[in-house]
């Protein structure tokens, strides 16, 4: 079956066709090209009215499914309700590849536990209607025995597309001081100060093997060819380190230097785009749009706000960062690239039909009309 969009802004990775077509064939972009060349009709005819289209964007890192999850303190809600919630939310954000950062800590801060990755994972498996490709993130704490257990079977199994390495010890990365490391400890359970205070004892306790997890996990991840991350790198010289292990992902790094040390030695650097709308970062570390007007960022990811992607592309145009072509491949070509998505993120002959069809009303507000994955049409409006 082939399916014809015209009237339509085409953007493509280094320009836009503003009276533009794209026919679909199947799963598949069978062509495209300007007005003066449209074909005279298809099986199935979408008449676009001038709004643009674009690759389906692409989250390499996103929470937001634990809020789904528990959306209080001691309220769990079971899946797959938090996985169907949070389906419609991506498609309505333009979002049709999402890799689900799910963390993986010895239980430390309850939902982020094995049991509950288990609950996702069998909850994806079984589901009948999604609306976009769910993928997981698989969040690994360098200070975490069963987590790296867990990890290293998720990357054998092929459950995991994509694997990261955080270092939440006090004294570098996210949490510069230990009181900032309590202070968000404290603000996210419910435990005493004698409970916060063994739990600091038994994580550096289990700090002694890092290096080991690291190594162990990187070698893993090269082996089975799976994109591998490291998360809040403070540091040029520990962006060095990440590089010589095979790490190809610098996600949100605390400061510019490392940010620009990580593409010097080949890193993508990803940002959050709540970062970009807010114009700073909300711990404190380098703003997104310091970094990107530096050049130091490739991918921008959700974080924890799913909407925040189409609206930080926007944001960057109408300020002046970047065309909307560069915008765009902040959150398409440059993470599938980054994850080994071949035939994904370009509106290109031969991709994969991923595209997403966009009505701006302003600088500041955009509707998601219609969503394709794979070939077929998942949202219409």
């Amino acid at each position: 079956m082939q399916t014809l969009i015209r009237d339509v802004a085409l953007v493509l990775p280094d320009r836009l066709i503003d009276d533009g077509w794209i026919l679909i064939e199947d799963a598949n972009i069978l062509a495209l090209g300007d007005v003066a060349t449209c074909p005279a009709g298809a099986d199935r005819v979408i008449p676009a009215g001038g709004d643009l289209l674009l690759p389906g964007l692409i989250d390499l890192h996103s929470d937001a499914i634990e809020k789904m999850a528990q959306p209080r303190p001691n309220v769990h809600v079971a899946m797959p309700l938090p996985l169907l919630e949070m389906d419609w939310r991506l498609a309505g954000s333009g979002i049709t590849t999402e890799f689900h950062a799910l963390t993986l800590d010895d239980a430390e801060f309850g939902i982020r536990s094995e049991d509950f990755l288990d609950e996702f994972v069998t909850a994806l498996s079984s589901a009948e209607s999604l609306l976009v490709r769910h993928r997981l993130h698989a969040r690994l704490e360098i200070t975490s025995d069963r987590g790296e257990v867990a990890v290293a079977q998720l990357i054998r199994s092929g459950t995991a597309q994509l694997v990261s390495l955080m270092d939440h010890t006090p004294g570098q990365g996210q949490y510069l001081t230990e009181e900032d490391y309590v202070e968000y400890v404290t603000s996210t359970t419910a435990w005493s100060a004698s409970e916060v205070a063994e739990h600091l004892i038994q994580k550096r306790r289990r700090a002694q093997d890092n290096s080991g997890r690291i190594a162990r996990t990187a070698r893993l991840a090269q082996e089975y060819g799976i994109a591998l991350a490291t998360h809040d790198d403070d540091s040029p010289t520990k962006v060095e380190e990440w590089s010589e292990l095979g790490v190809n992902i610098s996600e949100f790094p605390t400061t510019l230097p490392a940010a620009l040390r990580a593409q010097e030695v080949g890193l993508s650097v990803c940002m959050g785009a709540p970062n970009v709308l807010q114009g700073r970062s909300s711990g404190g570390h380098v703003s997104a749009l310091a970094a990107i007007q530096a050049g130091a960022v490739d991918i921008l990811c959700a974080d924890y706000y799913p909407r925040a992607m189409l609206a930080a592309m926007f944001k960057l145009v109408s300020d002046g960062y970047c065309t909307l072509p560069q915008a765009a491949n902040l959150v398409t070509a440059n993470p599938a690239r980054a994850v080994k998505m071949a035939r994904h993120g370009e509106l290109a002959v031969g991709n994969i039909a991923d595209i997403i069809l966009i009505r701006q009303h302003s600088t500041k507000e955009q509707t998601v009309r219609m969503v394709m994955v794979g070939g077929q049409v998942r949202m219409l409006i």
